[in-house]
């Protein structure tokens, strides 16, 4: 009886999806995750929403029970950071500078 009830408690858990891994696209409304389904932005949290632009391909995380999305990362964009080095062209001169001091 033990083993059937730890056999059962095994099956939810394995079944249960406590949290989830998804590919989307960032659109005016939120995240499309597919033609059906857009996740609404009030269910959109996270300190990398506000980096995301309309068109963005995006990795978000599902919480237990799909009340909330975090975004986890912006799939091939670049950002700027401290150290890093950009370049500026202007009437056909480029300038290269490394950035020291970056606020957002």
């Amino acid at each position: 009886m033990i083993n059937e009830i730890k056999e059962i408690v095994q099956n939810y858990i394995n079944n249960a999806k406590l949290c989830s891994l998804m590919l989307g696209t960032v659109v005016d409304s939120g995240i499309m995750m597919n033609e059906k389904l857009t996740i609404p932005d009030e269910l959109i949290k996270g300190n990398l929403k506000k980096f995301a632009s309309q068109g963005d391909k995006v990795r978000i995380i599902r919480n237990h029970g799909g009340k909330e999305f975090y975004v986890v990362e912006i799939i091939d964009k670049a950002f700027i950071t401290k150290g890093s080095i950009i370049a500026l062209s202007l009437n056909g001169s480029t300038n290269e500078y490394r950035v020291e001091d970056v606020k957002i």
